[in-house]
């Protein structure tokens, strides 16, 4: 639900239920300390006329709103107009009640159509027991048991929302008004249980450093070491947490953890499987070691079970793929010689748990390979651009006297003039990034752990004037020099991003340039090419350019 709260100032909407990183924000706006007393008054509530008659007017803490909308927003219609109804008929305006009326909708029951008395009997009894068999369901005298709610209910509730019947289940409070009850919202990486004087808060990883502050507030605690700490997580390995503690308690690394969590559920099906072997294998005794694992996992190709050069070799010619195997020939094949030859040019070791090839130059994992006979070597990162034309149409036209009026075709915008535009697409490409895109750019979406993976830290559309005319430009940051090999595929990488990737999505956004909209492709069908500068005649001319403005 989107709420509204007016200050003296200004009014602002926020959305809930949110992430703490949000509660932040909206407190920051708000000019208010972002705490477990932080409360705010709701003018007014979108998207539900219910919630809006229940909430608006009135002051809540902030924590506690969010907290109810969080349940709320897990519940299917037959439960929010139950938790409303029961609202309304106790005219409950304390968050407190509120919250544990959405523990408790189990209790009630609400008729607005009476029509089917057998239906209506059998859905009450369902709600009472929480679940039987369709085989007791179905023997179940539904209009008897209809009646025999009546019979408990001799002055039942009447709401906008239909008629209230209480059951027999027990209301309980689940909520006290001080600890949060245990609730899973949102898909988490792990649950961190903090106890103290038989009370308890929970976390869920990856959490803010402001939710831990609150969670002690609420307890009453000043730092962690005077709780109990427990952690349920089936993400985070044992390995993981070995490394993050380093012989010291959870509770003294639970933000180092949240940290980690975060990188790790940023991370995608594939790749977690990755990570979970490479930590299985390198066994990072820091979590200075870990973190620089997560950031280079994708640098890494790991062969379990494959512990000699035979065993190498065999998994090359056999598994990999790469080959057109006949088992017929497998006698006359040398698969050790094979696999020697291949380690001899490889950066890679043999351990307990298989073969570690690394194609990478992170440095700060250095150490750690060292020591399983794995050399890094530092390089001097450098930059590659590759160019590409540009196509742009628009649907707007000019007349004899220079206004622009709108038509229904198609319109090209020649190169020439897209530079003057340059500025606003650039921002447009800005805009069109995803968070997820921060690291790595567009190589987040290059899902081979070779050594184009490793080499290219991360490239990026943007554009360019180059005599005269807009070009795509592809802007490679390099970890190392490519050779021919890693040239073309990365350029094939490229050339998908351009025509089905990111830039189709970014043709199809408007912008707005000069009074009227254009929309510009990175690719085209028709004399469509990728060069470097080299390529394209223009590296003595960008060299120039250069040692002009010295």
């Amino acid at each position: 639900m989107i709420i509204r709260i007016k200050t003296k100032d200004s009014t602002t909407g926020f959305t809930i239920p949110c992430r703490e990183e949000q509660i932040d924000k909206l407190c920051e706006v708000l000019g208010i300390p972002n705490n477990s007393q932080a409360v705010i008054m709701i003018d007014s509530v979108y998207m539900d006329d219910r919630a809006n008659a229940l909430l608006s007017g009135k002051t809540y803490n902030l924590d506690k709103l969010n907290y109810l909308a969080k349940r709320l927003d897990s519940f299917d219609k037959s439960e929010l107009t139950t938790f409303y109804a029961v609202a309304y008929s106790e005219k409950t305006e304390n968050i407190d009640r509120l919250i544990n009326h959405t523990f408790n909708t189990h209790c009630y029951s609400v008729v607005s159509d009476f029509s089917d008395l057998e239906a209506i009997g059998k859905s009450m009894y369902l709600t009472q027991q929480g679940g039987v068999t369709m085989e007791k369901l179905n023997r179940l005298d539904g209009k008897s048991y209809f009646k025999q709610v009546l019979a408990d209910n001799p002055n039942p509730a009447v709401t906008p929302y239909g008629i209230l019947y209480r059951n027999k289940n027990e209301y309980e409070q689940v909520y006290d008004g001080s600890h949060f009850p245990h609730y899973e919202w949102d898909e988490n990486m792990g649950t961190v249980t903090i106890g103290k004087d038989g009370f308890h808060e929970f976390l869920y990883f990856p959490f803010a450093d402001t939710e831990l502050s609150k969670a002690l507030e609420w307890l009453g605690a000043t730092s962690t070491s005077e709780c109990n700490v427990e952690l349920d997580s089936e993400f985070l390995t044992d390995q993981i947490l070995a490394a993050i503690t380093e012989g010291e308690p959870i509770e003294n690394k639970l933000i180092q953890l949240s940290d980690f969590s975060k990188k790790y559920a940023e991370l995608g099906v594939r790749e977690k499987p990755q990570l979970d072997a490479l930590v299985e294998c390198l066994a990072p005794p820091t979590a200075k070691d870990l973190n620089a694992i997560i950031d280079s996992y994708h640098e890494f190709e790991i062969f379990k079970g494959v512990h000699s050069a035979e065993d190498y070799g065999r998994y090359m010619i056999i598994d990999s793929g790469h080959f057109e195997y006949d088992e017929n020939l497998e006698e006359y094949i040398d698969f050790e010689k094979y696999g020697s030859h291949r380690l001899k040019w490889e950066n890679g070791a043999f351990t307990d748990k298989g073969y570690i090839l690394y194609h990478g130059y992170n440095m700060e994992l250095a150490d750690m390979l060292s020591e399983i006979g794995i050399e890094v070597e530092p390089q001097e990162p450098q930059t590659l651009k590759l160019y590409m034309p540009l196509r742009a149409t628009t649907y707007y036209d000019e007349n004899d006297y220079g206004d622009l009026y709108q038509v229904d075709f198609e319109i090209e915008v020649y190169p020439e003039e897209l530079a003057e535009y340059e500025e606003e697409i650039l921002e447009a490409i800005e805009n069109n990034s995803l968070p997820e895109e921060k690291e790595r750019g567009l190589m987040k979406y290059y899902d081979e752990n070779d050594s184009v993976n490793a080499k290219v830290k991360r490239y990026d559309f943007s554009v360019e004037t180059i005599r005269g005319k807009l070009m795509g430009v592809a802007t490679l940051v390099l970890n190392a020099p490519l050779n021919d090999k890693e040239m073309e595929k990365i350029k094939e990488e490229i050339s998908g991003q351009a025509s089905d990737g990111w830039c189709e999505g970014f043709e199809q956004r408007e912008i707005k340039c000069n009074g009227k909209e254009i929309y510009v492709s990175f690719w085209q069908s028709k004399s469509w090419s990728m060069q470097t500068a080299e390529e394209l005649g223009i590296a003595q001319l960008k060299q120039d350019l250069t040692m002009g403005g010295i």
